[in-house]
């Protein structure tokens, strides 16, 4: 080989290393380009100086961001108290849904009548459809109860089968909480403040953990807002509370020993919340995710006279956490006495031995709502005032008449 060819190939590879070498510098500029600040590679942009300064001032905007962050953690406490104290007046007073138990139809004066009560209060309510229950089914679920142990009489025991089939409802629907009433409850038209301040009462009474997010507290399996009748349990410590849309005692209807228990231990112008011992009447109580299925299996076996009597029983027994208020802010509301004073039910129940327990506004001890039509014309129903007790302002008499329509002694 000649010593010109060799130094020919030497001057090719230096040439080619300094190729090299230059695409390698000109890739590290255009990468360090592609990730820095985009002032250093926009054409119009101005150009940054470095100072010294400038890495402290960026650990104290890091720490700025870094405690922005925190406080927005620290709020989420705030937020919940808010939803305590805001829930219980929503649309459903602070529980998931607020149910209807009733047969009647959109067209019945009970369902007109609750979903004007509703519309003026601001509430949702859900009907959901009820099955028709055959006499033999009927018959058959009266029949659980054995010898000796009293038997609920066939509109009893329909009644008491349309109560566990909304509890299944609620299990179905995977709700967390659900309020359920009866398709003819009235309430006054200041429920969302009433409710408000049952709930702070719960939660002081249940002694509920700062985490507990249901407005109403879950230290309870039935929460019994609506009924005819109770009193606390022995040596119980009542939690209470003002309302200035409460009743004055005199002129409040109920059973006996209701009236004076609240004579003697509820100052007037205030309700108790308390640990029941069993009240009477389901006109309207709350169940929850954690206790509904214990509440369902309680009442799914009979073995009593009706619905609530076996929620009573369950209550004084302490197989059921229950909780109440007295007086109650939901009752039934009752058309004129020109309609009559049966209920379904109680018809169906002609020659019940409870009758004995009837209370002032008669509603009979261990029936469904007593005092109420059997059928009553949506026109004629609409046109007369009924009655609702121990109800200042009747929702559903604001809505129908612009007016109340308190019961009780004047």
């Amino acid at each position: 080989m000649s010593p010109g060819a060799g130094l020919g190939r030497s001057f090719i590879a230096r040439v080619a290393l300094a190729l090299v070498i230059l695409t390698a510098t000109l890739c590290l500029f255009w990468y360090r380009d592609l990730v820095s600040d985009p002032s250093r590679v926009l054409p119009n942009a101005p150009l940054k100086a470095y100072h010294p300064q400038d890495e402290q001032k960026q650990q104290q905007q890091q720490q700025v961001a870094t405690t922005t962050t925190t406080t927005t953690t620290a709020a989420a406490p705030d937020a919940l108290k808010q939803k305590l104290v805001l829930g219980p007046k929503n649309a459903t007073l602070g529980f998931d849904s607020i149910l209807a138990l009733s047969k009647g139809g959109s067209k019945s004066w009970r369902v007109k009548g609750l979903q004007a009560a509703a519309e003026l209060s601001g509430l949702q309510v859900t009907v959901p459809p009820q099955l028709t229950w055959l006499p033999e089914m009927v018959d058959a679920f009266a029949g659980l109860s054995p010898e000796g142990v009293p038997k609920p009489e066939p509109g009893s025991a329909a009644a008491w089968l349309a109560h566990i089939d909304l509890l299944k409802y609620v299990l179905q629907t995977e709700l967390n909480s659900a309020l359920i009433f009866e398709d003819d409850v009235d309430w006054d038209i200041n429920i969302k403040e009433q409710m408000s301040l049952i709930a702070e009462a719960v939660r002081q009474k249940t002694q509920a953990p700062p985490d507990e997010s249901n407005p109403y507290s879950s230290q309870w399996d039935i929460l019994w807002i609506g009924h005819c009748g109770d009193t606390p349990m022995a040596n119980e410590t009542l939690n209470l509370f003002k309302d200035p849309t409460v009743l004055e005692h005199k002129r409040y209807v109920g059973f006996e020993g209701t009236k004076s228990y609240l004579q003697a231990h509820i100052p007037e112008g205030q309700r108790a919340v308390y640990r029941s011992q069993g009240a009477m009447c389901s006109y309207a109580y709350a169940v929850h995710k954690a206790g509904v299925r214990k509440v369902l299996n309680f009442v799914s076996t009979g073995l009593g006279q009706a619905y609530d009597t076996k929620l009573f029983y369950g209550c004084r027994s302490g197989l059921l956490n229950c909780i109440a208020v007295t007086p109650e802010v939901m009752v039934h509301f009752r058309p004129d006495v020109q309609f009559g004073q049966t209920s379904k039910v109680n018809k169906l129940n002609e020659g019940d031995a409870a009758k004995h327990m009837a209370s002032d506004d008669g509603s009979i001890g261990g029936q469904e709502g007593g005092g109420h039509p059997d059928k009553v014309e949506v026109s004629m129903a609409e046109k007369i005032t009924g009655t609702t007790n121990n109800i200042r302002q009747s929702a559903r008499c604001m809505s129908l008449w612009k007016k109340t329509c308190i019961g009780g002694h004047e």
